[in-house]
């Protein structure tokens, strides 16, 4: 055991004994879903999670500010952490030079993969600034679609750009600075330049198709992929940073991490009651419940999910019966929440977690419903009279008939709503995809009436369910009074007082036109084995990297050889 001080933000000292690591090991994880792509180029990072690893960004959460440390940050969310948790990453430091203009200061001495094409070389600004443009010149990435808002989007060239080596200028249209800051910063993962020239397409995304052509500066290397099966990494022996807390100590502390898809929970579960997995995450009361009385050996947390389901209702076709708000808050009024907390979810869940969740980043903005008015709280409540009549009153007296497209894990919540629906007239057909043909609908807008899918509760500063144009507004939301509150909002990125009292005065609008049936949002559980060390349940330390912890914890294999009788 070592001793270690930390200073929080407010002065106060932390003081705790932390246990020395060891290197070595492999971790072993259990996803639900294959990654979608290897490149951001294709799809955000969330869907091509194999960059979390093997790929770094210009900033990150800093992990002694989390559970392992401070305790400032919790570290579980997919959020843009504030400045006073931020720390960094490829980028030693940044300022805001103006208004609109972001500068970023690479690290010297970070090297990529030693792997073809770029043999383990020094990156610099070059490289940052290829990357930025290249996810803001796609036509299929989250960049472009959503955050528009470089200063030249005709001329990137104009608006990211590197005047030396090292440096890195991005121009902002006036307002728009915030957005173009968290993409930027935590969103983008960066890339070498060299990837350009290796097939015949200007960013080289052809190439970065395939799985072997994965390369970057992150703490692990992707060196097999078994479609639908398997992503194994092995350990970057040459990654650049070193442990937060114990700055002696070079990471990663893994000889590597092995994620096995396994769809079914049934089966993930089995893996981790039998140690054939060591972290399983998102596993909901029941469940919990099932693994803590067969296998009390293991560590778990209690967290809010982080969101909701929703249902997204297209807005932008007057002819559909939604475009009437009468129709939407019939639907949503015709839903029995309370019953779906206490039967469905065992207690486990808030009826009310949008646009901000229960959790303690969120004190002063989650929008309790006894501290909503009366139009909003009803909305959360169950009134199927008040539904029949206000469908009487749009012109639906019999209801309607619509369709709902999902992906099979929703199929069971949105049963239950469909039978409510059902209750006030309302026929829903639920159209089950597969994953990929679920997120490519969503990303293309191709669903022509609703759209189930969960939205974040972490995130309400940036309207992503309600923003003209962004790639999540799947109700195509075009709000004037929203429209004006994010700009203001959004003007107001740096002062965080500020926006928090704006967002907090715009909250009960956005609810009360019910834009998308907002469900309840669940607990949830994480459990991982005994040897799993220096680990406190964190899910991502930043916004936009899930579940890359594994950069940070080591494996007590002697405790494993003895528990299982294998290292």
């Amino acid at each position: 055991m070592v001793k270690w001080k930390g200073v929080k933000t407010d002065g106060t000292v932390v003081e705790k004994w932390l246990e020395k690591p060891t290197y070595g090991g492999m971790l072993n994880l259990g996803w639900a879903t294959p990654p979608i792509a290897f490149d951001e180029y294709f799809q955000l990072a969330i869907w091509s999670y194999t960059l979390n690893y093997t790929n770094d960004e210009l900033l990150m959460g800093d992990w002694a500010k989390g559970p392992a440390g401070t305790g400032e940050a919790s570290w579980m969310y997919y959020m843009m952490p504030e400045q006073s948790v931020l720390g960094c990453m490829l980028a030693e430091s940044w300022e805001l030079a103006d208004p609109e203009t972001l500068v970023f200061h690479i690290r010297k001495g970070v090297c990529f993969h030693n792997k073809p094409p770029v043999n383990g070389r020094e990156l610099n600004a070059d490289d940052v600034v290829f990357s930025l443009k290249r996810l803001w010149a796609s036509p299929y990435a989250y960049h472009k679609n959503s955050y528009p808002f470089l200063n030249n989007m005709e001329n990137l060239n104009e608006s990211i750009y590197a005047p030396d080596k090292w440096t890195v200028v991005v121009k902002c249209l006036p307002g728009k600075t915030g957005f173009i800051y968290e993409m930027a910063a935590d969103v983008s993962k960066i890339l070498p330049t060299e990837i350009a020239e290796m097939d015949d397409t200007e960013w080289g995304y052809s190439y970065m198709k395939d799985w072997r052509s994965s390369i970057g500066t992150g703490p692990f290397m992707l060196i097999d992929y078994v479609s639908e099966s398997s992503c194994t990494f092995a350990r970057n022996p040459n990654y650049w940073m070193k442990d937060p807390l114990r700055t002696d100590y070079q990471l990663p502390y893994l000889d590597g991490l092995k994620i096995f898809v396994i769809p079914d929970l049934s089966t993930r579960m089995a893996a981790l009651r039998t140690h054939k997995i060591d972290w399983l995450t998102d596993v909901q009361w029941e469940d919990a419940e099932n693994i803590v009385a067969t296998n009390p050996e293991l560590e778990s947390v209690r967290f809010f999910g982080g969101g909701c389901g929703a249902i997204h209702m297209r807005l932008d076709n007057p002819e559909l019966p939604f475009h009437d708000i009468r129709v939407r808050r019939a639907l949503a009024m015709s839903i029995n929440n309370k019953e779906i907390v206490e039967e469905y979810y065992g207690g486990n869940a808030e009826i009310l977690s949008y646009p901000a969740g229960p959790i303690a980043e969120f004190g002063d903005l989650w929008p309790s419903l006894d501290k909503m008015p009366e139009p909003v709280s009803e909305l959360y409540e169950y009134h199927p009279e008040k539904a029949r009549q206000l469908l009487t009153e749009a012109g639906y007296p019999t209801g309607f008939k619509t369709e709902v497209i999902c992906y099979q894990a929703d199929v069971d919540l949105l049963s239950i709503v469909q039978a409510c629906w059902s209750d006030i007239g309302v026929d829903s057909e639920i159209q089950v995809k597969e994953y990929g043909a679920y997120v490519a609908i969503g990303h293309g807008k191709q669903h022509t009436q609703m759209y189930m899918r969960g939205i974040t509760s972490t995130q309400p500063f940036k309207f992503t369910y309600v923003r003209p144009g962004d790639l999540s507004n799947w109700s195509m939301v075009d709000d004037p009074t929203i429209n004006k509150a994010m700009d203001e909002i959004t003007n107001s990125y740096f002062d965080e007082s500020k926006r928090r009292r704006l967002l907090k005065e715009l909250i009960p609008y956005e609810l009360e036109q019910c834009y998308m049936i907002i469900l309840p949002g669940v607990y949830m559980y994480t459990f991982w084995t005994p040897w799993v060390m220096g680990y406190q349940g964190e899910r991502l330390v930043g916004k936009n990297n899930d579940y890359d912890f594994p950069m940070y914890i080591w494996l007590d294999q002697n405790l494993k050889k003895e528990m299982t009788g294998r290292r």
